[in-house]
């Protein structure tokens, strides 16, 4: 399968080499440590750091390894929606595409917010309007970037890398000159016990290595990408293990004080390390990062809706590129104005449907790998999940089951990263006896997808909040909605059928 109907994307003679591909897939999946203090404190030491160790090999690896299969074999640009398309038909492919480029749309929006509130390290005084602008300073700076094309967006995120990184590692070699505690003391936080622990940190802990199949919507903009996307995807992979887990490690040995560790830690960890001046650092690698996953995401998400408008599925005025970068700019405005909106949206409603949408892009990854195997077996395939039809199935169980939990854990789950997005349906059941006044115990039912049931002795009545689950589910059938209204449109001549 070629995209030979496609315009050539892209400056020609500026393709992304095999640096700038693994910078990229680094800012696009982790962008640094920061996000991970939360789970110190909420899990204990010892459950965060184990959980951030084991997931990528649970997780993050397992991904990698699809998306360089279908990447490899499928080298077209629009990714995860054309190999939806290929394996599922033009319906799947499309909801493959809106869910791509909806949970860039969110990420990108988290970035610039969480980019001003960086900021507000050094400005406390900053109001909401100083807030907003600066959000859009970076955004509108990034754009720019991202219509130079992607070797300038390639070498940005080299820089970018590059200077976040230094903090962590100057932390890093002072803090092995300070250990004196236990940096996996206690294992588990008092409160918890081991499955609770490990159920809490899960969930943040793939939202932490979630992304590593966005950057194959450019694979048409990268050097042989049959032959880089494989080992930058693996080196990408390894560099944002090392990157959670050992500073983190090493500060925890170096001070302790684990109970503290919360939202934007380490510049305060860091200033105990070494001083004013690396605290400082660190609060500047902050703004790295952001900017970082934000270039990043901003590249890929602007692909998905010129793929889809390319085959008629959106309005072609998208198809516009570039006369000299060969960017596509109508995608990349329409895409940097929305982001501007979302930037003044609640957070934490942004966080819920991201996860929906990433979480749902990662577990097609593997349907289609499966799918697309059967359908096409004689396709040439540079690159294989390894270890044949066994290795393929174990790591779909363990892609598919943890994808699924983290969406579980936005609606159900209460003591964890995503406590203030859960849901609780109550059931309370009156046999007549005790004080009016008094609280009835309880038994939690933890049911997938639907909420927590809680069981008791006093009153029979039914409450729920179905806030979370609605919206999620809502967000998941829009591309369906998105996808009739777009095809009536077309049927009304607005624009040209897609040609088969």
């Amino acid at each position: 399968m070629t995209a030979d109907h496609h315009q050539e994307h892209g400056k020609p003679g500026h393709k992304a080499g095999f640096l700038q591909l693994t910078f990229m897939i680094y800012g696009a999946a982790c962008g640094g440590a920061f996000g991970c203090e939360d789970m110190i404190s909420g899990t204990g030491p010892g459950i965060a750091l184990a959980t951030l160790a084991l997931l990528p090999f649970l997780f993050s690896i397992p991904v990698s390894l699809a998306v360089a299969e279908l990447t490899t074999t499928f080298p077209v640009e629009g990714g995860t929606y054309k190999w939806s398309q290929f394996a599922f038909g033009d319906f799947w492919g499309f909801q493959a595409g809106w869910w791509a480029w909806m949970s860039g749309v969110m990420t990108n929006s988290l970035y610039a917010v969480l980019f001003a509130d960086y900021l507000q390290v050094w400005y406390p005084g900053m109001g909401r309007i100083e807030h907003w602008v600066a959000c859009l300073a970076l955004i509108w700076l990034l754009h720019y970037l991202n219509v130079r094309g992607i070797d300038v967006v390639g070498n940005a995120a080299i820089l970018l890398s590059v200077l976040l990184l230094l903090p962590f590692l100057a932390m890093t070699v002072l803090g092995l000159m300070q250990l004196r505690h236990d940096p996996i003391a206690p294992f588990v936080a008092p409160g918890l016990d081991l499955g609770s622990g490990f159920g809490s940190a899960l969930a943040l802990g793939i939202f932490l290595y979630s992304g590593y199949e966005r950057l194959s919507t450019v694979a048409e903009e990268v050097e042989n990408p049959q032959k880089l996307f494989p080992p930058a995807l693996f080196c990408a992979a390894t560099l944002a293990l090392l990157s959670y887990v050992v500073p983190t490690a090493v500060a925890l040995a170096a001070k302790g004080r684990w109970h503290d560790w919360s939202r934007a830690y380490f510049p305060v960890v860091a200033e105990q390390i070494g001083g004013p001046w690396l605290g400082n650092a660190m609060t500047l690698a902050g703004l790295f990062s952001c900017a970082l996953l934000l270039n990043v995401t901003i590249l890929s998400v602007s692909r998905v809706p010129l793929a889809l408008a390319e085959d008629g599925f959106l309005p072609p005025f998208l198809k516009r590129l570039h006369p000299v970068y060969g960017t596509p700019t109508q995608s990349l405005l329409w895409g940097s104005l929305t982001y501007s909106a979302l930037t003044l949206v609640d957070f934490s409603q942004l966080l819920v449907v991201n996860c929906w949408f990433q979480m749902a892009c990662n577990i097609l990854v593997y349907a289609n790998v499966w799918a697309l195997r059967r359908s096409r077996p004689d396709t040439p395939r540079p690159f294989r999940v390894p270890f044949g039809k066994p290795g393929l199935a174990l790591m779909t169980v363990c892609t598919v089951g943890l994808a699924t939990a983290a969406i579980a854990s936005t609606i159900f789950q209460e003591d964890n990263a995503f406590a203030r997005y859960a849901l609780t349906f109550s059931f309370d059941l009156d046999a007549g006896q005790g004080s009016a006044h008094a609280a009835p115990p309880t038994i939690p039912i933890p049911v997938p997808f639907v909420g927590v049931l809680r069981l008791s002795l006093a009153g029979l009545h039914l409450s729920a909040s179905g806030g979370q689950l609605g919206m999620g589910l809502l967000a998941m059938v829009s591309g369906a909605a998105v996808f009739w209204f777009f095809r009536l449109l077309r049927r009304r001549g607005w624009w040209e059928e897609k040609q088969p």
